[in-house]
């Protein structure tokens, strides 16, 4: 009889399939966490990075309100400060600017009433017929009458004119305000914005610095939208589990598995895969393969104390996958 000599890979691949044909479970490493998570990240200012001066020590169970991480706030605070002082600047001026244009109007308005009588009064003695009126008084009172139209249309010129200028001022005025208003409003959301507070009853887990991988604590310095902190509801907990790419055809939506805390050895759970991500993703840390995300969800709320992060293992059985191909 003939030897057979096997390589490396035919052996795996070997070893593979008389694994499946003899029911062997998929084992899967995942950890507890929230279906209900509220992200802190690093605000949006004037600046290209901001500090954090203060985090809620991480691990605290924390209540809706509770003031769970503050920002540096000091060139925000400035600028408000400035800009209010710059505004309340802004009205008294609009104030002092309609009092003056206004009565610069009153005077035009009343030079264009006077123009008006002058004309008035120079037309009554241009239409005077009488002969007691010689001939060079008659040119005169016409002359005096031109001369009282010309001085009326000046008067209503400038009155125009003043009409305007008050209107584009204000305008103008207001416009200043307007800015200045806005910037405030947004300057004091800013403000909101870096005192944050928990919107959710639950745990407290810091993020890591996406440049040097160290645990974020009170005197970092972030780039906006950088996340800092995460708050997990401890009401509704769910299990996040990855399956390597070469597995990732032994587990569908619907499968069941026993679920084992590595916090409470002794005690099993089970579970049922709610979702699989369809997209794998590589873990860095774990080697050079790709790993499929997936979702389980307890059958029967644990009576252990869970808490966002707790490491389980579980167990997808085998003959249940083959049950779930055929």
């Amino acid at each position: 009889m003939k030897s057979i000599k096997l390589g490396g890979v035919a052996l795996l691949v070997l070893f593979a399939a008389v694994c499946r044909g003899q029911d062997v479970p998929l084992i899967i490493t995942g950890k507890i966490s929230s279906s209900n998570i509220q992200t802190v990240s690093a605000p949006r200012t004037d600046r290209w990075n901001i500090q954090i001066q203060w985090m809620i020590e991480e691990g605290t169970i924390v209540k809706p309100g509770d003031t769970i991480a503050v920002f540096d706030s000091g060139s925000v605070d400035a600028q408000l400060e400035q800009n209010e002082d710059a505004l309340q600047t802004q009205q008294l001026e609009l104030k002092s600017k309609q009092v003056e244009l206004d009565q610069a109007v009153s005077k035009a308005r009343s030079a264009v009433e006077v123009a008006d009588l002058e004309v008035e009064k120079a037309r009554i003695e241009a239409e005077i017929e009488s002969d007691d009126v010689s001939d060079y008084d008659k040119g005169q009172y016409k002359l005096a009458l031109e001369r009282a139209l010309v001085e009326q249309f000046k008067a209503q010129q400038a009155l125009e004119q003043k009409l305007t200028e008050r209107e584009n001022t204000i305008e103008k005025q207001k416009i200043e305000i307007t800015k200045l208003e806005e910037n405030i409003e947004y300057q004091r959301y800013q403000l909101s914005q870096l005192k944050v507070v928990s919107t959710i009853e639950g745990v407290v887990s810091h993020m890591y610095h996406p440049w040097n991988n160290e645990k974020i604590t009170a005197g970092t310095s972030l780039q906006a939208a950088m996340k800092v902190m995460e708050v997990q509801d401890i009401k509704g907990f769910k299990i996040d589990a990855w399956v390597h790419e070469i597995d990732a055809d032994r587990v569908k939506a619907g499968n069941t598995a026993v679920v084992t805390l590595d916090a409470f050895p002794g005690v099993q759970h089970s579970a049922q895969v709610t979702n699989v991500v369809s997209q794998p993703e590589k873990k860095a840390s774990w080697g050079n393969s790709a790993y499929y995300q997936m979702e389980l969800s307890f059958t029967e709320k644990p009576t252990q104390k869970l808490l966002p992060g707790m490491s389980v293992r579980v167990v997808v059985p085998q003959s249940e996958e083959l049950a779930y191909a055929n």
